[in-house]
């Protein structure tokens, strides 16, 4: 048996698991056919062993990256990963008050009959975005969960969300495959992370709100998807998402909350974005493994809000080079959206005068 290290693995993160498999009527579960979550999936014995590699995550990173690199490495890892595995445990050990109650009494119950009358709440939902950009520079939409894409074999324990997305640095991305690239990814895996359980904490304190905080990497649900049903963007080719103000230049966290709070952001005014990448395929020619798929994998169809769920990398090719160059990034670099400012605009108007 080999042994594996996930960072989607933690202690909190099973016992969660186990009490919520012992009362699905109660929480939210995946599909029979849900995806695997990403780092779950590399660090299993079923990849491991059809790839034959040997060892774990961790080791994956030190025997694939160049020996000149290692000692920068190793810094980047010390000032994020402590903070991240932090991050990910808080975002359990904060919710343990409602896992407390579900294992005594078999029920969630419910606390938001005060905020539901006040729906949609507007001065909360303004007093939230201000707080969220003002504090953290991050951007937030609202959605119901479809079921289809929570990971498998996990679960989360309400069907709404608050979708979180932060910028990652235009000139550091810009010099993908580099290290300044790599470390620029993980430093926002660990922010965002921050972001995502302060705000979380924020929303109990001042508003007594239910919710539950999910950290960036290592997730209970496929966020593109969720973002993407949001309004905040649409998938590209690559399968992440592409947004008007960061084009592909983001990453992603949900915060999961009790009840429908505010007014969906719910929106397919991005959809087009679609047709913009099936003419494009810059992100195709400039992978530098060839992962990216020329047709994209139906995993599911009539999902509310999204429509097809899809896969569009082949994570066999792209994994390896991912880990030596701590996050790759080539295609997020290239995709003329991550361009910034006007150049979501501009695709549009070019996409949309030749329909």
């Amino acid at each position: 048996m080999l042994k594996n290290i996930s960072p989607s693995t933690s202690g909190q993160e099973k016992k969660y698991l186990d009490l919520l498999k012992q009362h699905p009527n109660q929480v939210f579960m995946p599909v029979e056919d849900a995806p695997i979550e990403g780092f779950e999936y590399f660090a299993s014995n079923d990849y491991r062993v059809k790839v034959g590699n040997v060892g774990n995550l961790i080791t994956d990173k030190f025997s694939r990256m160049p020996k000149k690199h290692l000692p920068r490495f190793i810094g980047i890892f010390r000032r994020n990963i402590p903070f991240i595995f932090a991050g990910r445990k808080r975002s359990f050990w904060d919710v343990s008050d409602i896992l407390k109650q579900l294992d005594e009494t078999g029920d969630l119950g419910y606390e938001s009959d005060v905020l539901m009358e006040s729906y949609p709440n507007y001065e909360l939902w303004d007093d939230l975005i201000t707080y969220a950009w003002d504090t953290w520079q991050v951007k937030i939409g609202f959605t119901e969960v479809p079921q289809e894409v929570i990971f498998r074999d996990k679960a989360v324990l309400f069907r709404y969300a608050l979708v979180v997305i932060q910028e990652m640095e235009k000139e550091k991305i810009d010099l993908a495959p580099s290290m300044d690239a790599g470390e620029e990814v993980l430093h926002v895996y660990t922010t965002l992370g921050i972001a995502v359980n302060e705000i979380a904490r924020w929303l109990r304190k001042e508003y007594a709100v239910r919710c539950q905080a999910n950290h960036p990497l290592g997730g209970l649900v496929c966020s593109v998807p969720l973002a993407g049903k949001a309004g905040m963007g649409w998938m590209g080719s690559n399968g992440l998402l592409i947004t008007p103000e960061f084009g592909q230049r983001q990453r992603i966290a949900p915060i999961f909350l009790e009840a429908p709070l505010f007014e969906f952001t719910d929106s397919d005014e991005h959809r087009w974005i679609e047709d913009y990448c099936e003419v494009c395929g810059l992100c195709r020619k400039k992978c530098p493994t060839g992962a990216i798929l020329d047709d994209r994998i139906v995993t599911h169809e009539g999902v509310a809000g999204i429509g097809e769920l899809r896969s569009g990398i082949d994570r066999e090719k792209c994994y390896p080079y991912f880990n030596q160059t701590l996050g790759c990034s080539v295609c997020v670099k290239v995709c003329p959206f991550s361009k910034g400012g006007k150049t979501y605009d501009t695709l549009k108007e070019k996409v949309l005068s030749n329909d």
